[in-house]
């Protein structure tokens, strides 16, 4: 009976270490991809707002330059 004691209590430390260290890890796992995933989101909104100012900015040219070419028609 006393040489299965040490074996049942290896494999008890065993386990016991691993059940604390998955959740640990799966809680970390789920802390970094949410902290990632709001810098992401940061990252695009950011994009889409640079985007969105580039094509303002081209639209505005082009009807700057629409404008220039029927005032220069008209004083043709």
């Amino acid at each position: 009976m006393s040489a299965h004691q040490p074996r049942s209590l290896k494999k008890l430390l065993i386990f016991g270490t691993l059940g604390l260290c998955v959740p640990i890890f799966l809680v970390t796992m789920a802390f970094l991809a949410v902290s990632s995933d709001a810098k992401n989101q940061e990252k695009y909104k950011q994009q889409q707002a640079e985007m969105l100012a580039r094509m303002e900015a081209r639209k505005a040219t082009e009807n700057f330059t629409a404008e220039e070419e029927s005032a220069a028609s008209e004083n043709h």
